[in-house]
């Protein structure tokens, strides 16, 4: 049980819930390819690039509205990307905006050109 019931519903809270669903949901869609056992890292790794977390599982887990819809591949690790922003009102984290879609071009040329930086800088031959 958790000792101090007031830290429910906070940021770090909420943040671990949605690790702890993501975590899980991606071993169990690794167990469905590989079978009910202990898995390795790999195949761990493959349930977290074909995770898919649609509306009714994020319903059937009891989380319908508390985080996005979210379907991850080895060519899109946001899987949706879609944010929402949160504002401090001196007493408690509000949210203040709807899920909001990045704008995926222009994001992901930053994100190119920055990983063609660093590879440069680093001597690294890009994948």
């Amino acid at each position: 049980e958790m000792e101090d019931q007031a830290r429910i519903g906070s940021i770090y809270y909420n943040r671990g819930v949605v690790h702890g669903i993501i975590t899980v949901e991606a071993i169990r869609t690794a167990q469905a390819k590989y079978g009910n056992k202990p898995l390795t890292p790999e195949q761990v790794r493959w349930g977290i690039e074909n995770l898919n977390i649609t509306e009714a599982r994020l319903k059937d887990l009891g989380a319908a509205g508390f985080m996005q819809a979210l379907k991850v591949s080895c060519a899109d690790h946001e899987g949706g990307g879609a944010v929402k922003f949160q504002q401090w009102d001196g007493k408690q984290w509000k949210v203040i905006t709807d899920w909001i879609q990045p704008d995926k071009q222009l994001v992901r040329g930053m994100i190119e050109a920055s990983a063609a930086a660093y590879a440069k800088e680093k001597n690294i031959t890009p994948r």
